[in-house]
């Protein structure tokens, strides 16, 4: 495994919620004025709501920690005793004390330009401090008075589409946890099929490429493609015997061919003019556990592919689907013209439904690597980790190229690499 040193460092930032206390009066600061320009927070290019204003204090510009530190991923505590609050990420913990100057970063004292203060129960730190304590870079936009911040790399689970014209491509598959195979449908008999179409098992090269990506530690797993045009899915929501025949198929491929697990890209399940959709997501969510039993009798991983709830297609019960499968792929895309960059507020909101009935740690960020640019790319990998997913996956390899894959590189930390980090500026 390679090894690159990046002076980008795992943050560790923080803050938190609801204190209920009446701040020290010597300390607390007052909202911006209505003559004063709103401060405007931006996080991986997306603006970042939060319950009270950045605002300027002692010549500084003060930020809400508990917004930005959840967004960045930590674990973070409050003492209402000692009134601190004590954030915790990888390699570092930061205690900052309400009205004190000094922090202590892993014990040590570190210097503030502005104390900690309360505003309307919530604190806020100097941006300074986020920048030089806790990796992010931090920026300023004059014209539209917006504090530009760009989070830390980050670890989290990534899985690339390949197929469909990657192989020239294959050389990137070592930087992605996982790789899923384009290789199968589902026929219009409800069977498994790994032999028409162009999602189909290769005829040349695929016993050579598994074996490179098993030598990497790559997982992989079989992608299974249907849009239900000769009603196969429907076929097996409403047969038992068949669907466990597919699951069995399902198996024996995924064991013959030492695969990790098998991911259902099931689209359309029924026709949404005539068919009821609670029957559909229900007939859909029990397919998906008599699927994901068999396959776990076995030690078999199962990912379900799923439309936005934000989307035009309804037929997913989000909260049944996730109790059966390992994880949830999120296709937030096709809100616009493919070949766009797709609108960040309905990635985002897409997120925030899924939510709403899925653990986070579940969900996985579907991108399409046909819209994206690679300044675009960031952007939706910033939602991921703003909401702290799973993590992300990209459709499909072979349109990647290499400013594309430097732009997820320089946003995570990939699997084929370990990023040093530097603590402490």
């Amino acid at each position: 495994m390679r090894t690159k040193r990046s002076v980008s460092a795992l943050i560790a930032g923080l803050l938190f919620s609801s204190l209920a206390a009446t701040p020290f009066p010597a300390h607390a600061a007052p909202v911006a004025s209505d003559e004063e320009a709103k401060i405007l927070i931006q996080l991986d290019g997306v603006a970042l709501p939060a319950p009270v204003d950045p605002i300027q204090y002692h010549a500084r510009t003060m930020v809400p920690f508990r917004t930005i530190g959840t967004a960045l991923g930590l674990d973070i505590q409050w003492d209402d005793a000692t009134r601190t609050v004590t954030a915790t990420g990888p390699g570092k913990e930061v205690k900052l004390r309400v009205g004190t100057t000094t922090a202590l970063v892993n014990g040590q004292p570190a210097a503030l330009d502005a104390e900690p203060i309360l505003v309307q129960d919530r604190v806020l730190i100097p941006v300074r401090f986020l920048s030089e304590q806790f990796g992010a870079k931090v920026g300023w936009d004059e014209a539209t008075h917006t504090v530009q911040i760009t989070s830390q790399p980050r670890q989290m689970e990534t899985t690339v589409f390949y197929g469909l014209g990657s192989y020239d491509k294959r050389n990137y598959l070592a930087k992605f946890n996982n790789t899923a195979l384009t290789w199968s449908i589902l026929n219009s008999d409800g069977r498994l099929d790994v032999a028409q179409s162009e999602y189909r098992w290769p005829t040349d090269g695929a016993d050579e490429l598994l074996q490179e990506v098993r030598s990497e530690q790559v997982g992989t797993q079989l992608m299974v493609f249907s849009e239900n045009k000769s009603g196969e899915i429907t076929k097996l929501m409403t047969n038992p015997a068949l669907a466990q025949q597919f699951a069995n198929d399902l198996v024996k491929k995924l064991q013959d061919q030492n695969l990790d697990g098998a991911m259902l890209d099931f689209e359309t399940l029924g026709d949404p003019t005539k068919d009821d959709v609670k029957t559909v997501r229900a007939q859909y969510a029990a397919l998906v556990k008599l699927i994901a039993d068999t396959l776990h009798q076995q030690n078999k991983k199962l990912s379900v592919v799923m439309a936005p709830l934000n989307g035009w297609y309804q037929g997913y019960d989000y909260k049944e689907i996730a109790n059966s499968a390992d994880e949830l792929y999120i296709m937030a895309y096709s809100y616009v013209d493919d070949k766009l960059p797709q609108p960040n507020d309905r990635i985002s909101e897409a997120i925030q439904e899924a939510r709403e009935f899925v653990p986070a740690d579940k969900l996985m960020l579907g991108i399409n690597a046909y819209s994206e640019t690679p300044q675009t790319v960031k952007d939706k990998i910033g939602l991921a980790k703003r909401y702290n997913l799973r993590g992300v996956g990209f459709w499909i390899l072979a349109v990647f190229d290499p400013d594309f894959m430097k732009a997820i590189d320089d946003t995570l930390i990939l699997h084929d690499e370990t990023k040093d980090v530097i603590l402490g500026g």
